[in-house]
């Protein structure tokens, strides 16, 4: 439900209702209100000028609860505690939600109001860096209170400074926090101080500078990938994490917001393409530092270029090519510091270096860097080109799914079907070693891919068997949902499957529609549990005689089977135990 424009709050606003908050509800309550706001019990909410924001919350039974926005003390809920209590702050939460204002604000509203009324230190580490910058880079931290003035007016001129020169801004205005850790509540703090000197934008303008306070505060929490002493691999802590849980959560929020350029005209509009070529450039600079296990900026990377830069293109390929060209000279650097050279051996040119295959087989490229030129490759048409650079990097890393699958998910968004298809079979073979979870989605896009080219269903089929043995469920899945019975039933002769290992809803449907194909199916396993020459072997036999029994019957061939039971009996007269599990099983007399 839109929110009416009464309902809505400017930042000003949204502060004052985090002090109210803080006054009248304890931690505690807060705590169980999210509970209940992260189980989803708050119903729909109604904006009432009157009355307020109206909601249903569904404790041990239906409550009521009436939130006044003027006065959160003049509130109420029809719960026996009536005001102050947990299902007041779960409709606040929902509240926040649909104001899309960070919720973990409230719910550390005693932290942040907290925070806001210490002391702030002067000359403490800077909130502007990572706490785990360097010494060296923690110098010159003191800041009299009257430059803060300076500081807003410069910001006044934020849309002709460069982005670098707004994470400067950045720097100087967080000063007057003082020392801080990577946690929600100091971030939300952090996020206010930014706010606060943020001129006058346009909308796309304001878009970008929410996405660089994101940005900013990310690498504030992040530490670098990798100790500089040990080189050891460096992990988030707790807080850390949930606080860039929550800047990622708001950075898919603002990018879900198109830029809408096509408004803007003449300086202005070259002076947003400016900022985001620049916001580019900062992006590519931080993922390159990523690893697999921490990994970021390199997302944000390629939303910004899926979701702002390349709709607003309009056909050009100048910038791609452009943003391709910096990335191919990346790889070339890394590739000549790591290729050792040679008196008296020629230079390669750039472009032969590019594509030597002795270089690149020598040379382990950043998986940051392989992913982004994969992107920009896609985007420009060139499939070819990214399915290399996947490969190669899969074959040195093990790409996480996740970043495979998104190119999958684009394409059938944007219902390129055929070309949906080419990338299935290309990307198939690189989560053959992934557990179900991916598969299930890969197989996912296959059915909807088959949905609108039916002709496609083929190259499934070669795909998935091409990933065996890594693709076995989601292939035998794939024949069973589609009743491909014969082809099912041979992979399982083929395989020496046991038809015992089945639940019986799976064999159930093939007995119905096909049952003379599990024919050479129970045949093969009769005969394999009684060379066994155990009691258990021969019991499993008795279990699947009595099926093959049925399955003559409903075939109308009972001669056949009374011919096939007198031989396998006589057969293996001599196998007593055999016998007797024959007879219980009332299979001859």
């Amino acid at each position: 439900m839109n929110i009416p424009n009464n309902m809505r709050m400017d930042d000003a606003q949204w502060q004052q209702l985090i002090r109210q908050v803080a006054e009248q509800f304890n931690n505690l309550t807060i705590m169980r209100g999210f509970q209940y706001y992260k189980q989803k019990r708050v119903g729909p909410l109604t904006y009432s000028e009157q009355q307020g924001i109206l909601a249903v919350v569904q404790g041990t039974e239906e409550y009521e609860v009436t939130l006044s926005m003027q006065s959160l003390s003049t509130s109420h809920c029809s719960c026996p505690v009536s005001s102050h209590c947990k299902h007041m702050t779960a409709v606040l939460m929902s509240y926040a939600e649909q104001l899309e204002r960070p919720v973990h604000a409230i719910v550390n509203a005693h932290s942040s109001t907290a925070l806001k009324q210490t002391t702030k230190p002067v000359g403490a580490m800077s909130a502007g860096l990572s706490s785990y910058a360097d010494a060296d880079e923690q110098q010159d931290m003191d800041i009299p209170d009257n430059q803060y003035s300076q500081i807003k007016e410069r910001a006044t001129e934020l849309a002709d400074l460069a982005i670098s020169e707004w994470h400067e801004l950045f720097h100087s205005s967080l000063r007057r926090l003082g020392t801080g850790t990577a946690s929600t509540s100091y971030v939300q703090e952090a996020t206010d101080e930014l706010y606060a000197i943020k001129p006058r934008l346009s909308a796309a303008m304001d878009q970008l500078f929410q996405l660089h306070v994101q940005l900013y505060l990310i690498r504030f929490c992040v530490p670098p990938a990798r100790n500089s002493i040990t080189h050891s691999p460096v992990y988030l802590s707790y807080p850390a994490q949930l606080a860039v849980d929550a800047l990622l959560k708001d950075i898919e929020r603002i990018f879900n917001h198109p830029l809408g350029l096509s408004v803007i005209k003449g300086n202005k509009l070259e002076q947003h393409w400016k900022r985001l070529a620049e916001t580019s450039a900062y992006l590519r600079t931080q993922m390159m530092s990523e690893t697999a296990s921490i990994m970021f900026f390199t997302p944000i990377y390629r939303q910004l270029w899926l979701n702002w830069i390349v709709p607003e293109l309009q056909g050009s390929m100048d910038m791609l090519e452009s943003e391709l060209a910096i990335l191919n000279d990346i790889e070339r650097s890394l590739t000549a510091a790591s290729t050792p050279s040679h008196s008296g051996e020629s230079v390669l040119s750039s472009a032969q270096s590019s594509t030597s295959e002795r270089s690149s087989k020598a040379v382990t490229l950043p998986l940051p860097l392989v992913l982004a030129q994969s992107w920009i490759y896609f985007h420009v048409g060139q499939d070819d080109q990214a399915w290399k650079r996947l490969i190669n990097g899969s074959s040195a890393y093990g790409i996480p799914p996740e970043h495979l699958l998104h190119f999958l998910h684009v394409l059938a968004d944007s219902a390129e079907w055929k070309r949906l298809g080419d990338w299935l079979v290309q990307l198939g073979p690189l989560l053959a070693n992934r557990r179900n979870t991916p598969l299930n989605d890969y197989m996912h896009l296959w059915d909807t891919a088959i949905q609108h080219l039916p002709d496609a269903e083929n190259r499934m089929w070669d795909t998935l068997v091409s990933m065996l043995p890594h693709s076995r469920p989601a292939y035998e899945d794939a024949m069973h949902s589609r009743g491909q019975w014969r082809r099912w039933i041979d992979f399982q002769l083929s395989t020496g499957t046991e038809p015992l290992e089945f639940r019986v809803a799976v064999l159930q449907p093939i007995e119905k529609d096909a049952p003379e194909l599990l024919l050479p199916f129970y045949h093969q396993a009769v005969e394999r549990y009684i060379g066994h020459k155990n009691r258990d072997g021969y019991k499993a036999a008795v279990k699947l005689l009595k099926r093959l029994s049925k399955i003559y019957k409903k075939l109308k061939q009972e001669a056949h089977w009374e011919q096939f039971i007198t031989t396998l009996a006589v057969r293996n007269s001599r196998l007593r135990a055999l016998q007797e599990e024959l007879r219980k099983g009332k299979l001859i007399s």
